[in-house]
């Protein structure tokens, strides 16, 4: 199984919620900085996108998609000297799942999306993804990735029964589809992983640990899974993915031995050996170098944090755009 399949195959997702947003010229919203993954797919239109790490002006046209992921804090906009108002204030004025603002001139439609997961499932795609995906309509997109987004703006602009199970895994499938557009575009840097994946030489290594993380796996076998000579692979695993193949490995372990210890109540000997692992003691050692703590203390203190709340507590106001 190749990494992202891996990840998403196991991805819980369990709150989901969008809005319909249309922005009648001249109009703009900020958002302040939050946890929150964000989707935004712009129907009809245009504006201009601004973030706080990158306040150079993005243009964006109808079919474009963001995929925003942490606390970042930005702007959208029709125009530059357009009035800016607060995504609370914007929320106000909601009407079901949508929302109407802006100088009543010409209108640009969104669909806003913000979806809870994980943290621990979200960590391997975190190490490797930009703050801000920007997908362009122009560039190629599969037929099933141009599908979803049809799907999504027909379910958005006339919801019905199950409309919210629809949409949350719409959004899933929209996800995967971003992000493996991203990992096929040639003119982007991919970092970790989603470096190693578009390498087929390495593509091969990865997935062979990926498919059996118990295997003793040492550089020379993977080295010879990747059809390439020892000293070459290592050196190149350690240029593109940023770490050796082993210490690659040894997180991929500890990654779904976090995952077990979460799902079920097996002794820690037990999935330790499921790791590959000889002795418990060594598992701890590796669990605590990446975990920052012991494996009975993660179980302690099991507690599932999500990495973006899809509403705001009881009392607050979920933010629009």
């Amino acid at each position: 199984m190749d990494p992202l399949s891996d990840i998403f195959s196991s991805m819980r997702i369990r709150k989901a919620k969008f809005t319909t947003l249309d922005a009648t010229a001249p109009w703009g919203v900020i958002s302040n900085s939050d946890p929150s993954i964000k989707f935004v797919l712009v129907v009809r239109g245009s504006g201009i996108l601004t973030t706080r790490d990158n306040p150079d002006p993005v243009a964006l046209r109808a079919g474009d998609v963001l995929i925003m992921f942490g606390d970042e804090s930005y702007r959208v906009y029709d125009h530059e000297r357009s009035p800016i108002e607060d995504c609370l204030d914007v929320e106000a004025l909601r009407l079901g799942n949508r929302i109407q603002f802006g100088g009543g001139g010409t209108t640009t439609t969104f669909i806003s999306g913000f979806f809870e997961i994980d943290r621990l499932d979200a960590r391997p795609l975190l190490q490797v993804l930009p703050k801000l995906l920007h997908l362009k309509s122009e560039q190629n997109r599969s037929r099933a990735f141009q599908a979803v987004l049809e799907l999504l703006a027909a379910e958005a602009d006339a919801p019905g029964l199950g409309s919210d199970a629809v949409v949350r895994r719409l959004f899933e499938l929209l996800f995967v589809h971003a992000v493996r557009a991203y990992s096929e575009q040639r003119a982007t840097a991919k970092t970790g992983w989603l470096a190693a994946v578009a390498d087929k030489n390495l593509s091969l290594a990865i997935e062979a640990m990926h498919a059996e993380p118990q295997m003793s796996w040492t550089v020379d076998r993977l080295a010879r899974k990747a059809g390439m000579s020892r000293s070459a692979f290592a050196a190149r695993f350690r240029a593109m993915v940023g770490q050796a193949p082993l210490g690659y490995l040894t997180e991929w372990r500890i990654y779904q031995a976090a995952r077990q210890i979460e799902a079920n109540g097996e002794k820690i000997s037990v999935i330790a050996r499921r790791m590959g692992y000889q002795s418990e003691a060594a598992f701890t050692k590796a669990f605590r170098k990446f975990m920052r703590c012991v494996p009975s203390e993660y179980r302690r203190n099991l507690v599932i944090a999500p990495v973006a709340p899809a509403s705001a507590p009881t009392g607050e106001k979920q933010e629009a755009a």
